[in-house]
């Protein structure tokens, strides 16, 4: 068994024993049932939210990403373009001048 292995059996151990305290972990278990309870509802409350705004707030921040990204798209293949029209009329040439 290393080390490591044996740190984490004993802290599990620990944790176990807390809990179920003869004296106190009633208690103990009760809270913490009733902390993942109200985590359990804001975490549900936040989901609805985001599921009902979320998509309005996406459209609103994600058009103008999506219209640079065309026009630096467009941008680019223009230029590519261009430097193909380039390589084609000097190629043209060559062979008009043989």
């Amino acid at each position: 068994m290393t080390l490591r292995t044996f740190v984490a059996l004993a802290g599990a151990a620990a944790g176990v024993m807390y809990l179920f305290d003869p004296d106190t972990g009633a208690r103990r278990r009760a809270l913490m049932r009733e902390q993942w309870t109200g985590l359990a509802r804001c975490a549900g409350e936040a989901l609805g939210v985001a599921a009902h705004d979320g998509p309005a707030r996406v459209g609103d921040t994600l058009e103008p990403a999506l219209r640079l990204a065309s026009t630096l798209g467009g941008a680019l293949l223009a230029l590519w373009g261009l430097r193909q029209l380039e390589e084609l009329v000097e190629t043209l040439g060559g062979l008009a001048q043989r």
